[in-house]
């Protein structure tokens, strides 16, 4: 699976989080840092274990892979990505 963002959409951080608009729907949403890192990362190109090698550091690749999962699970809910 390579998960892909749906739209480019505008972006900007905001306090804590990050901030995405969809000029055409005028819709935004709000990310957590992570969660907008992860998002980024979504180009067709990435499979969910090349994410998880991104973020994974000194054994903790279970609670990663899962809470990558969590977040891909939440971005396609939200139509930010879609994933082949």
């Amino acid at each position: 699976m390579k998960p892909v963002k749906t739209k480019n959409l505008e972006w900007q951080p905001l306090g804590n989080v990050y901030l995405l608009f969809d000029k055409e729907s005028k819709k935004s949403y709000t990310l957590d840092p992570i969660s907008f890192l992860v998002w980024l990362q979504c180009d067709g190109t990435n499979t969910v274990e090349d994410l998880v090698d991104l973020f994974a550091t000194n054994g903790n690749r279970d609670i990663v892979k899962n809470a990558i999962e969590n977040i891909l699970k939440e971005l396609k809910e939200k139509n930010l990505i879609k994933c082949d």
